[in-house]
This record gives C-alpha cells, sequence and structure tokens, in this order.
C-alpha cells in the first residue's frame, strides 16, 4: 500500500568533502587503475593535494547546515578511516543518526528508535565512506575507467567511473588539464543523483567542498550542505559511534501489563488489517502496515488534529513518488496500548482510499513493529501486542530469518517455482499474495508459457498497471503453496517496486493464510499454518476493476482476455447491483466470493438503467 515516505537522503550526504583518504590495510586491495585512467586519477590527486595530504588524514569532522525540501538543520558527520562514520540531522520536526560502527552499523528513525540498518544501505554507506578517504582512487573495490567526455555546468569534462560488482557506479567529472572536478554523479539501483561542489577551501593541505547541492530525479529530492567547520584529525573516540543500549521507547502497555488481550481486526477485503482507535485522542481506523517506512496521515485528518505540517519531502509509494509533509507530536493509541509520540508523514490518501475502497486516515507503519511483538492471528481475525523483551516462542510455528532492509523495513527470503531462495519485501500493506519484480520475473522467465493477464493497481504515488500471472509454487519457512496468483511490473514509475535489491514483495495474500509473529527483536517471523493453507487461493475471474464513489460501481479497468473483456465492457460504466444486492460500502464482500468461487459460475451485474448483465466467471491467467 505504501512504502517509505523519504527522509533526508541520507546516503548523499556520506560523501561531503572532495578529497580523502587512502586505503587502511584493513581493506583487500582491488583491480588496478586502467592505464587510460591512471593518469588523469593523478592528475585529480594532485589537484586535491597530493597523495601524501590525504594519506595523513585519520579523521574528519564536519559541521554544517542542510537545507532539503523546505526544511532546514545542523548537520555533522564523523568519520574514520577505520570504516566508522557517524551522520546526525536535526530537522526540528525530525531528528535522525545512522552509523556505520566497525563490523556493525545502525541508525535510529524519526521516531528515536534503534534500527539495524539494511545491508544494502550498509554497502553504499561503507562505499561512500571509502571514497571519503580516497580508496577508490586507487581502484579499490570498484573498476576504474574513462567513460568518455560530458559537458556539465557550461564545461567539458572526462568522465572518471568507479564502477561496482553490484551494478551501481560513481562518477568524478574531471577537468583533464587540471585535474579540477566540481560535479559528481552516482548511479545506484537505476537511479542518478547529481552533486555539485564549490566554495573550495583548503584544510590541512587538501581541498573541501564547503557546500554541495545535490539533485535528484525530482525537485524534492534536492538538497543543499554548507560546510561551517571542517577538522582534521581531531581525535574521535569509540564511543561516539556506540550503539545506544536501547533507543527511545515508544510504547506504554497498561499498568502492569506486557501483553495485551485479544482484540478484533477488521480483515479488510480479508487482506488490509484495520483496527478502530484513536490519534491524539480523536477516534479513528488504523490500518496496520509493516511496509510503511514511517508511520503516515491523511492530510484531512491532520487538519482536523491542529497538526503544523512542515515541509515537502519525497514519499516513495508504489505507485510512484509524491510530496510528504512532516508533524510531529503524534500518539496512537489502538488494542490497549499507546504509541508515541512519533514523527508521522503527511500525505493526501484520498486517491489511495478510493482505490482501495474506503477512506484511509492512518497507516500505521514500522514503529509499531519494531516496538514490540505483534501476534496477528489472521486466520481468527485478532491480534496482541507483547513485550518484546519478555516474550519467548512456544508455539508449533516455523521460524522466518528477518533480513534489515532500507530504512527500517524487513526482508525474508523465499522460493519461487523451486529455484534458489531470493529475497522479498515483507509488507503487510500489500494486499496481493506476491509483487515479483521485473528483474528477476524477466530473468526466470516467469511471462513466457502461461496465461497472462493484466491488473489496475497502486498505493502511494498513484495507479498503476501491473501483469498477473499464475506461478505454480510459492515455498516459505517449508511451507508449500500451489498456484499462487502474482504481480509482475510493466513499467518503471520510479516507485518503491522498481528495484534490484530485492526480488519481490511478499504481501498480505499468502501472510493471511497463517497466524504469523513478528519478532523484530529478534530479526524473525514465527508462521503458524491456518486452516485454509492449502485451499485454492482467490484469483480475479470477472476482469472488472471496480471503484466506489457517489453511490454506485464505477468500473475503472477491464483486463485483457477476461469475462469482462469478451462481453464488451468498458471503462466508466456505472454498476449499482451485484447479484441482485444494491451495492453499497460493502459491495467488496461480494466481489470477494466471486473470487472465491469456481470458475463457470454465472453473476449479475445492473446497470443504473435496471439492465441486467450476465458474465461467466474464468480463470484467465
Amino acid at each position: 500500500m505504501t512504502d517509505t515516505p523519504a527522509c533526508v537522503r541520507r546516503s548523499l550526504v556520506s560523501l561531503l568533502v572532495v578529497a580523502m583518504l587512502v586505503a587502511s590495510t584493513a581493506h583487500a586491495a582491488g583491480p588496478p587503475v586502467s592505464p587510460e585512467a591512471a593518469a588523469l586519477v593523478e592528475k585529480h590527486v594532485a589537484w586535491l593535494g597530493g597523495w601524501k595530504a590525504i594519506e595523513a588524514v585519520r579523521d574528519l569532522t564536519l559541521v554544517g547546515t542542510i537545507r532539503v525540501s523546505g526544511l532546514s538543520g545542523p548537520l555533522t558527520v564523523l568519520a574514520r578511516h577505520d570504516g566508522r562514520q557517524r551522520t546526525e540531522v536535526d530537522l526540528k520536526v525530525m531528528r535522525s543518526v545512522e552509523t556505520l560502527a566497525g563490523t556493525g552499523a545502525w541508525e535510529q528513525n524519526a521516531s528515536g528508535q534503534v534500527e539495524e540498518m539494511g545491508h544494502e544501505k550498509v554497502v553504499s554507506e561503507r562505499r561512500a565512506l571509502d571514497r571519503t578517504f580516497g580508496r577508490h582512487l586507487r581502484g579499490e573495490g570498484a573498476i576504474v575507467s574513462l567513460a568518455g567526455r560530458e559537458e556539465k555546468g557550461g564545461r567539458a569534462w572526462t568522465v572518471v567511473r568507479f564502477a561496482y560488482a553490484d551494478g551501481d557506479a560513481y562518477d568524478l567529472l574531471v577537468d583533464a588539464e587540471t585535474g579540477e572536478s566540481t560535479w559528481t554523479r552516482s548511479l545506484a539501483d537505476g537511479r542518478t543523483t547529481w552533486t555539485k561542489l564549490s566554495d573550495l577551501r583548503t584544510v590541512n593541505g587538501l581541498r573541501f567542498a564547503f557546500l554541495q547541492e545535490t539533485e535528484g530525479e525530482t525537485a524534492r529530492q534536492a538538497q543543499a550542505v554548507a560546510w561551517e567547520r571542517v577538522t582534521v584529525n581531531a581525535g574521535l573516540e569509540d564511543a561516539l559511534f556506540a550503539r545506544p543500549s536501547a533507543g527511545t521507547s515508544v510504547v506504554r502497555f497498561p499498568a502492569g501489563r506486557s501483553t495485551t488481550d485479544w482484540a478484533a481486526v477488521d480483515l479488510y477485503q480479508k487482506r488490509y488489517v484495520t483496527l478502530r482507535g484513536a490519534v491524539n485522542g480523536v477516534a479513528t481506523d488504523i490500518v496496520l502496515d509493516s511496509g510503511a517506512g514511517m508511520t503516515v496521515l491523511d492530510s484531512a485528518l491532520a487538519k482536523t488534529l491542529g497538526l503544523r505540517v512542515e515541509g515537502e519531502l519525497e514519499a516513495r509509494g508504489t505507485g510512484g513518488n509524491v510530496g510528504a509533509g512532516l508533524v510531529s507530536g503524534v500518539t496512537v493509541t489502538l488494542a490497549g496500548i499507546e504509541i508515541g509520540p512519533l514523527s508521522a508523514a503527511v500525505i493526501d490518501l484520498a486517491g489511495v482510499g478510493r482505490r482501495v475502497g474506503r477512506p484511509l486516515p492512518v497507516i500505521l507503519g514500522k514503529e509499531l513493529f519494531h516496538a514490540l511483538v505483534v501476534d496477528l492471528d489472521y486466520p481468527g481475525s485478532r491480534i496482541r501486542f507483547l513485550d518484546a523483551a519478555s516474550f519467548r516462542y512456544g508455539g508449533p510455528g516455523r521460524k522466518v530469518d528477518l533480513i534489515p532492509a532500507e530504512d527500517g523495513h524487513k526482508s525474508l527470503r523465499l522460493v519461487m517455482e523451486g529455484g534458489e531462495p531470493v529475497v522479498v519485501g515483507l509488507d503487510t500493506g500489500q494486499g496481493g499474495a506476491l509483487s515479483v519484480y521485473r528483474h528477476y520475473a524477466d530473468a526466470r522467465g516467469f511471462l513466457t508459457g502461461r496465461p497472462v493477464s493484466e491488473r489496475r493497481g497502486g498505493g502511494v504515488g498513484g495507479a498503476t498497471t501491473m501483469k498477473v500471472a499464475t506461478l505454480r509454487s510459492v515455498t516459505i519457512a517449508g511451507y508449500e503453496l500451489r498456484n499462487v496468483p502474482a504481480a509482475f511490473q510493466a513499467t518503471d514509475v520510479g516507485g518503491a517496486f522498481d528495484t534490484k535489491r530485492q526480488e519481490g514483495n511478499l504481501g498480505a495474500g499468502i501472510l493471511s493464510r497463517f497466524r504469523v509473529l513478528f519478532d523484530y527483536s529478534r530479526a524473525c517471523l514465527w508462521l503458524e499454518a491456518g486452516p485454509g493453507l492449502g485451499a485454492p487461493f482467490p484469483k480475479d475471474k470477472s476482469g472488472l476493476a471496480l471503484q466506489w464513489a457517489d453511490d454506485a460501481l464505477t468500473v475503472e479497468f477491464v483486463a485483457p482476455a477476461s469475462p469482462a473483456a469478451e462481453a464488451g465492457w468498458k471503462e466508466g460504466e456505472r454498476v449499482v447491483a451485484l447479484d441482485g444486492e444494491a451495492a453499497g460500502a460493502r459491495w467488496w464482500e461480494t466481489f470477494t466470493r466471486w473470487t472465491e468461487a469456481k470458475a463457470g459460475t454465472a453473476v449479475r451485474l445492473t446497470l443504473p438503467d435496471g439492465t441486467e448483465r450476465t458474465l461467466v466467471l474464468k480463470e484467465y491467467y
């Protein structure tokens, strides 16, 4: 449903100086610099201040101000040549800390919780730190070559490319005559970011850029960093990089309790976990979404609560990117617990609500899952929360190891059609069974030799059209599920699913077959099979995507090769009754029954003029 409201693009504040240190003996030497690049690299090193000055740097302290999306505040970076770095940003409405601490890495999110840094982010940050100390200039960890000439900023440059094994790259645009470089380009996971370096000053014999302006793929990604103080070799103690014993505790149980009673959940469309609760004392529906990088409030609710919305950052959802404001001081109560104060994103969720079929005033995200053990019994439509410190699992379930992912998300491994285990995101807010990312689907040929159609989907960022097909099997924790409907990317919209860091996204369509215990503190799930584990998966058999509004259902999409397409249904047609029952807010209950019905079942749809049309359901993908 929603992914990560992107706050500061932290990877862009890791490389914040022009010249840095040579390799330490702790890093294995990489491939040599190509001969054609070597001469230009040496010229660039001389322009920076020379190898001797670079090799003399053991640590750096940088203090300045960051401006991003209408917000500004202090930024501090502490970096050591032995693999330690601490980056701290305070934008008032949110504060974050991220740290590389030798072999470990952690970050403190906007609500003060301490999280494991995602594996891919650790790799990216360590590469940036290596560049900070000049290791890339010796070819460590990257293949160094020339990548032609380019115009940028009204000048011609020679591109020195540092290519990494996973396909990412970092480019220095270098003046072939002088070795000067005032532009860099980062290419990471298919996304491009430019950084302009200016206000060059000499510190300890090295050139540093005291002003750095970054531009991404949208205007909201732009940021500027102005350094006020750069200190070389201050002597940074290990304690500065130590992980706190505990982050901010944002959850409060009733007095004397460490476990809540079971609370009923409304499994909207048998997929979306919804509870009745309150935000800052105002009663509201709350959707639980492990795939949300931070809690999200609909803009209408934020206005009702009188919260001051600041900035407009980038929120990356499954449908693309949208603007998101930030608020602080948000407290959520539900099912006997109180969670807060939280920093939250504010997004206009009206469009998402229309596509889902009901308003979405609050999406409670990863903060809940990081704070306690979430015991979600999908088959029993109930939930409870347990204190993580005292929790011990003793049930019949199977354990699934969780993998730290970007921005505090979690991933896990599963198997599709007997292949090697692959990494997929864990997302209770994704209503489908499984989304398969394009690079993996192409590599496995999943859309060849089987029936394929399309469906309309999407969450934050807008609607998208995806391919749909049926996988013969999906195996998770040793449970083999047969004939699993899956969605496949058709186009790149720059959204959360446009990545090569994972192979897919696991949604509620599979999770709902289990009682799931989410124990982020021990990096695992426990899956207990429900009574419907082996039942056929519900699949759309009509080909109609309907949207409820203005006391009628409107056809939003007609799937190719479906019964609806064969019967001549068109987008925009309106329906007022399903199987003789007047359409209302719970129309989806009838529609869900159709997904569970056998092929060959005849269903009836009534138009506003009283005309009744019949569809014969069939499996078309």
